[in-house]
């Protein structure tokens, strides 16, 4: 009964998952047969001592349980006989005099930087809705440092592309909101727009199946698994090695420890709510020190030729944004040279753009003349795009 009153308290008043639950229940279980089998009597929870519970440390690791494996168990050992205090059916602890087994610690797995970039950049990813989605998987968890249980887990809803924010759900449904910068706002749209027209919208889930469903986690274990192949230094290569290279990286360009655990949703502060006491401005200020997240799409070289005027800061903020997303459509853009001039002041059709495109095979380009620039600029990248599709198809052929 004490067992199953404890169980009720994690389950109600703690809101552990039913996969901890019954973790829980499989340790204390365990312990509940040791004692019996030793005591050769029923097992009362008050007469457990200290010589007890080291017994049963010198029986995990005799049958071959690893120390990470009986420090677990200690752990479940622990927290039910703290319930137990709290309940008054016992007045100490018999984990109070207890020593774990030391574990070794290896470091954490990470991808370098380098080895990210050329991996989400190049031409690994198939053509498609699957192809589509399963890049997006990778930069999501690699950008943000999400869980995989969170990642498929995200709704349509969690996606706030006004504000750039990202609301997932952790451990014991704690919620956070994660900035997201321009380049996976573009994927994540360029994924939604394939899903809707592939798919359909057949559920609230962000990530799905090819027939609508959610996206079980084996899926983006075995997507990371493949991924990470390649790389013949990895010692692991599951999701979790995103999140720690997502930290690392953090880590690495000046941010702070307590911030990261933030993103990572491993503060203390974080709620049963989304995050009231931090500002999106100031965890954007933390985000921006993963490179990746705010890295230039197109290395963009803009010359204007002008007569009778000056480009403003709008329209080249605007032209930046327009030309960096043909990066969609090609991962081998190398450089990207937008080239505007107004031809003669006194005509209408008097402002003309010129885009090139350099590739690694060549270069592509594409001039237009419209009344305005915004609208030759639009006119440019909708035919070069066309043009990258191709020369994408051509460059699988060979």
């Amino acid at each position: 009964m004490l067992i199953a009153s404890f169980l009720d308290y994690l389950r109600f008043e703690r809101n552990y998952s039913s996969n901890t639950i019954q973790a829980y229940k499989k340790d204390l279980s365990q312990f509940e047969e040791f004692v019996q089998g030793e005591a050769g009597d029923e097992y009362f929870p008050h007469k457990v001592d200290s010589d007890i519970v080291r017994n049963w440390i010198v029986y995990l690791l005799d049958t071959k349980n690893s120390p990470v494996t009986v420090n677990r168990k200690l752990s479940s050992l622990k927290s039910f006989f703290k319930f137990l205090i709290r309940q008054q059916e016992i007045a100490v602890s018999p984990m109070k005099l207890i020593r774990a087994p030391k574990v070794k610690r290896p470091l954490p797995t990470f991808v370098r930087e380098e080895d990210m970039v050329s991996l989400l950049d190049g031409d690994n990813f198939e053509d498609g809705f699957v192809g589509i989605r399963n890049r997006l998987m990778l930069e999501t968890l690699y950008d943000t440092g999400v869980r995989r249980s969170e990642l498929i887990g995200i709704k349509n809803s969690d996606v706030d592309f006004e504000r750039s924010l990202l609301k997932v759900t952790g451990k014991r449904n704690k919620q956070r909101l994660i900035p997201f910068a321009e380049r996976l706002s573009d994927l994540l749209r360029t994924y939604i727009e394939c899903r809707d027209r592939e798919v359909g919208l057949l559920s609230d889930w962000l990530f799905v199946k090819e027939n609508g469903g959610q996206l079980p986690v084996s899926v983006v274990y075995n997507v990371v698994k493949k991924a990470l192949s390649s790389n013949p230094t990895l010692a692991k290569r599951s999701p979790h090695v995103l999140r720690h290279s997502f930290a690392t990286s953090m880590l690495n360009h000046g941010a702070e420890l307590n911030a990261t655990k933030e993103l990572l949703g491993h503060s203390s502060l974080a709620s049963t709510s989304v995050y009231t006491h931090t500002t999106f401005e100031e965890l954007k200020k933390v985000y921006h020190a993963h490179p990746r997240a705010f890295k230039k799409e197109v290395i963009m070289e803009m010359r204007i030729q002008s007569i009778h005027f000056d480009a403003s800061e709008q329209l080249g903020a605007f032209v930046q944004k327009k030309v960096s997303k043909l990066e969609q459509y090609y991962d081998g853009i190398l450089l990207t040279e937008v080239i505007m001039k107004v031809i003669k002041p006194e005509v209408t059709l008097n402002k003309n753009v010129l885009v090139k495109v350099k590739v690694k095979n060549g270069e592509l380009l594409a001039e237009k003349t419209a009344n305005s620039f915004e609208e030759a600029v639009d006119e440019c990248v909708d035919a070069l795009s066309k043009q990258l599709v191709k020369h994408k198809e051509k460059a699988k052929a060979k």
